[in-house]
């Protein structure tokens, strides 16, 4: 069991590794869809909703992470904890998925 001290030290650095385990994977995919934006809405929902629900989930995470190891009377424990974690845990999974599709996409035509 993680002592409270280390707990969101811990929650924290996972985020991190969550953040960058996409850009680590994907940096060239990434790197050509930002290099080359077509402003459309086929680009934004084919080519940028991988990574904005990448964010978005890691940004559901944070108060998460921020309370993790403390009381649920603290004043930083978010009464809708289990909601963001939900939110966060699916929204990432599902940017990591079509990230995944995208890259795929983006392999066949190159």
């Amino acid at each position: 069991m993680v002592t409270r001290p280390w707990a969101a030290g811990l929650a924290l650095a996972s985020l991190v590794v969550l953040a960058i385990l996409p850009i680590a994977l994907w940096h060239r995919l990434l790197a050509d869809v930002l290099a080359r934006p077509r402003w459309s809405v086929s680009y934004g929902v084919a080519e940028l909703s991988p990574w904005f629900l990448l964010a978005v989930g890691l940004v559901m995470l944070v108060p998460v992470a921020i309370s993790a190891g403390r009381s649920p009377e603290s004043r930083l424990y978010p009464r809708a904890r289990r909601a963001y974690l939900g939110w966060g845990v699916v929204l990432y999974l599902l940017g990591l998925a079509l990230a995944v599709q995208v890259s795929e996409l983006w392999t066949l035509s190159h």
